[in-house]
């Protein structure tokens, strides 16, 4: 059988072609899971691609397997939370791509999970920094290069606890995620006339190295696993190759009049009821 694209996919295909973009995906070391595979899935599709992390092993594997794809990568290990950092950061993109196209936000804190009257104010404020203050200044520093060229794109990675209640001590989680939507939201509003797109990817469950983790414990795979799947309507947790295609999408130009949209991933989680169920009640006679 053929491998070579027909001729009207061939027609549609280039929308979705990042050939000559320079992007920057923080988060992307090897350890984080989305990050990872989004800045491997955007070389793929012809972007250069920059990454930050705090992590050092994980931002060397994937600075090795984007290396791999194309040219040797900008990889700079960066704390998101530190505005010093951020600008740092920046500066080396400027020095390495000379133009910034698309930013992709993905990093996360979530240092504990207790219950919200337990909670200690170092861990809230470690929460906000990166989950909320991390990701405005990358914003920032992202549209002022934006504004000058007149044009970029701008992906926030969010979640489903950002849009309905988790419990399970998500509190803090859960509040900087629905900061971060709006944050895309006045972002799209404010800069959409500049010819900047702000969109935000709204995962549920993923198997990041992290709930791999999780699911070594006997308490989670028996106990709050089956809670999970309950709903998700597909039946399974997500995986990080999972967000490539939408975010190839929010960044091409096949998605040129998306702006503002905070579009979910994760399997139906958001489109069922919380009374609902995917799964049929036995028979009884």
């Amino acid at each position: 059988m053929s491998t070579k694209p027909s001729a009207k996919a061939s027609a549609v295909l280039p929308r979705f072609d990042l050939d000559g973009q320079c992007a920057l995906v923080t988060g992307a070391g090897a350890n984080g899971g989305i990050g990872h595979a989004i800045a491997l899935g955007l070389a793929r599709a012809g972007a250069r691609v920059a990454i930050a992390d705090v992590d050092a092993d994980g931002l060397a594997v994937t600075a090795a397997e984007l290396a791999a794809i194309g040219p040797p990568p900008l990889a700079q290990i960066a704390d998101i939370a530190d505005a010093a950092q951020i600008e740092a950061l920046f500066a080396a993109v400027d020095r390495d791509c000379g133009r910034l196209d698309l930013l992709v936000n993905v990093p996360f804190a979530f240092p504990s999970r207790v219950r919200p009257h337990e909670l200690e104010l170092e861990h809230w404020e470690r929460m906000l920094a990166v989950n909320l203050t991390g990701y405005f200044l990358c914003c920032q520093a992202a549209l002022r290069r934006m504004l000058v060229a007149g044009c970029g794109s701008i992906i926030n990675i969010g979640s489903n606890a950002g849009e309905s209640a988790l419990g399970r001590g998500a509190l803090p989680y859960s509040c900087t995620k629905a900061a971060v939507h709006q944050l895309t939201r006045e972002l799209a509003v404010e800069y959409g006339g500049a010819g900047i797109r702000v969109n935000a990817i709204l995962p549920a469950q993923t198997l990041t190295p992290g709930l791999r983790a999780h699911l070594e414990t006997p308490r989670f795979r028996d106990h709050v696993l089956p809670r999970i799947l309950a709903g998700l309507p597909q039946g399974r947790l997500l995986d990080p190759e999972d967000y490539v295609g939408p975010a190839i999408f929010l960044a091409s130009e096949a998605a040129r009049a998306v702006n503002g949209v905070l579009l979910p991933v994760d399997g139906g989680n958001l489109a069922m009821n919380a009374g609902g169920s995917h799964v049929w009640p036995a028979a009884t006679e």
